[in-house]
Parts: C-alpha cells; structure tokens; sequence
C-alpha cells in the first residue's frame, strides 16, 4: 500500500512539474509559435486566429496569392521574446537564418502584429 501511494505521489509531482513547464497560453511564445506553424503549414486562415485585424488582411491576400503553391516550410526553432509594455518582438530561427516577429496585445491578448 505504501508503494502504491508512493508511485502515486512523485506521478503526481511528475504531472505538476511538466504541466507548469508549459508556455501559457496568453504569453507572446505561444502565440508566435503558433503562428509561425501554420504560416508554414501554409494553413493562413488558421494563421491568422493569432493576427491583428491588419495582419489577418495581410495573410488573407497573401492565401489568395500562394493557392497551392505552399510546400510546408522547415519548423522554427529557438523561439525567444522580448516584452516591452504591450508589445514584445520574437526572435527565431529557420535553418541558418534568423528572424523577427512582432506582437502587440490587444484586448489583454497577444497578437501578431507585422507592417505592411
């Protein structure tokens, strides 16, 4: 009984240890990182759940362009941000080459936020 106990416990530990390892959902990693992911699946509709209304315009005009053209691109990696009040510029890279996106929060959310 006590094993059994015991194996419950640290899978309990285990389990609140890994879930508070998790990016929040409202922070700008997430929000980038999903992003990024469809934009590379080429799924921009989706892509855009996570855009500014103008960056959403963005996308949906760049989706009538692309059509069936989209192969899905390398995933991103070393994703990391940089918050400053309500926006936060994220860093990545894609094979060799690094690149930024930025964010602002809107409405108490993240979203990505690129100009024109």
């Amino acid at each position: 009984m006590k094993k059994l106990l015991m194996t419950i416990g640290i899978a309990a530990l285990f389990g609140l240890f890994f879930s508070s390892c998790q990016q929040s959902k409202n922070s700008p990693e997430y929000v980038a990182d999903k992003f990024l992911t469809h934009i590379a699946k080429g799924e921009f509709e989706k892509a855009s759940e996570y855009a500014t209304r103008e960056t959403g315009q963005m996308l949906a005009m760049a989706a009538a362009f692309a059509g069936e053209l989209i192969n899905e691109q390398e995933k991103h990696k070393n994703l990391t941000c940089q918050i400053e009040g309500d926006k936060a510029k994220c860093t990545y890279t894609v094979g060799d080459e690094i690149d930024t996106i930025d964010l602002v929060k809107e409405d108490g959310a993240w979203l990505v936020h690129q100009e024109k």
